[in-house]
């Protein structure tokens, strides 16, 4: 019997050995890879923590908004429990990076908040233009900090043909009001953009600046060529080391010491009239500015580089600043809707915003009204012989040829799809 029960218990210790065996064998037989597939299947995925602002997104709730019109920062962070010696303090402290009472109607807001036992914010962050966001640390010790963001600056070219007006052929391209101000400014005292002809045609290479792929804005013209009436009108951009200046062919000054439109691309309401009748006073009495109508809020440009020596308010001017240029030439601009935040006593250079058009004081509706001193006296600006901007130094000569053989290449290298086989002006 002992020896029946050994025997059966050999065998299965035999069964056992065999199994273990033919398993092994297929085991080492089969791909390793399905087997070190099958273990990385097991590995949980590591999920990257998203940010927006430099604030992780997984610690906060968001609340995203615009500024609307006599909202303060007090408006929108008391339902979020920051007490009111908080909103002081930053009120205090924000004075020197930016202020929390300087929020603009329609820009837009980030509140960050927590609501485990309570809504409370723990950042406000603000975007006063595309370019800069302003973080409101509302948490553990109140801080405000200024960020810019990484701007990307893009090359571009453009080709446009008239068929209505340059705002209609630059925007057909895709091109943005920036870009038909800058062109309207370039030709401002060459050609009159608001007598184009039918048939003419432009050639624009210029900047384009970029964050995370949208576009912010435009940078400088590089060159351009524009056909008007046949005639070719070419701007090369080139500095002689006191920044960037425009020059045609010759290398003779294609601009003027100022602008001849101070209102982005606006049109000529009212001229200089010595005997203009007044729409609101109703009797005869002199109009001694140029009137630009546009709308509300469209920003007022310094015709030149200078120092704002008025800025208030009369009955008559409405808003306005005056800008003394040099000895012999003075600027004002009357009937603003709103300042910029440049002061009087400030340098201001050609271009900068000094203001927005309104209709304040004597006016009937949106416009600004331009005035122009020469040696103290009213002047009719349009008809003035105004001084180029600096001309090309000869030592400079060289070098300008160059950039002008470089800048003719790139224009002639863009797309024309309204082409008929024409030579350019640069070729001929």
């Amino acid at each position: 019997m002992n020896k029946r029960v050994a025997g059966i218990a050999g065998l299965v210790l035999v069964a056992v050995a065999v199994t273990f065996f033919i398993f092994k064998s297929q085991r080492d037989q089969v791909d390793p890879e399905l087997f070190e597939e099958a273990e990385e299947e097991l590995v949980e995925e590591v999920v990257e923590p998203q940010f927006k602002f430099g604030i992780p997104l997984d610690l906060y709730d968001v609340e995203e908004g615009n500024i609307r019109r006599n909202q303060t920062f007090a408006d929108i962070l008391l339902p979020y429990n920051l007490s009111h010696q908080d909103i002081y303090t930053i009120d205090r402290i924000s004075k020197d990076v930016h202020s929390a009472r300087n929020l603009v109607v329609g820009k837009p807001y980030t509140i960050f908040y927590s609501s485990d036992s309570i809504k409370r914010a723990s950042y406000f962050v603000y975007e006063p233009n595309n370019t800069e966001y302003v973080i409101y640390q509302l948490t553990d010790s109140l801080a405000v900090f200024k960020e810019t963001r990484t701007v990307e600056v893009v090359e571009k070219t453009m080709a446009g043909l008239i068929t209505i007006s340059l705002d209609h052929a630059i925007r057909e391209q895709g091109g943005s009001a920036a870009l038909v101000n800058a062109v309207a400014d370039l030709y401002g005292w060459q050609i009159d953009m608001k007598g184009l002809f039918k048939g003419d045609w432009f050639k624009v290479i210029y900047e384009e600046k970029m964050v995370d792929g949208q576009s912010v804005g435009i940078g400088n013209i590089i060159g351009a060529e524009f056909n008007h009436r046949k005639n070719a009108y070419m701007a090369y951009a080139y500095d002689q080391g006191e920044g960037l200046n425009y020059f045609d062919e010759e290398g003779e000054s294609n601009q003027k010491a100022f602008l001849r439109y101070p209102v982005e691309y606006s049109r000529i309401s009212s001229r200089y009239n010595p005997n203009r009748f007044h729409p609101v006073l109703k009797r005869r009495t002199p109009h001694l500015g140029t009137d630009y109508a546009a709308n509300r809020g469209t920003p007022i440009k310094a015709a030149g580089d200078g120092v704002i020596i008025e800025r208030g308010y009369t009955k008559g001017n409405g808003n306005y600043v005056k800008i003394k240029h040099n000895n012999t030439y003075t600027t004002g601009y009357l009937h603003m809707s709103k300042f910029s935040s440049l002061k009087k006593g400030q340098r201001v250079r050609k271009g900068d915003v000094i203001g927005y058009v309104g209709k304040t004081g004597l006016a009937t509706g949106y416009h600004l009204c331009f005035r122009f001193w020469k040696r103290g006296k009213q002047v009719d600006f349009l008809r003035e012989e105004l001084p180029a901007e600096t001309p090309l130094k000869e030592d400079h000569r060289i070098n300008f040829e160059t950039v002008v053989q470089l800048t003719n290449k790139k224009l002639n290298d863009i797309p024309a799809s309204w082409g008929d086989g024409r030579i350019t002006a640069s070729n001929e």
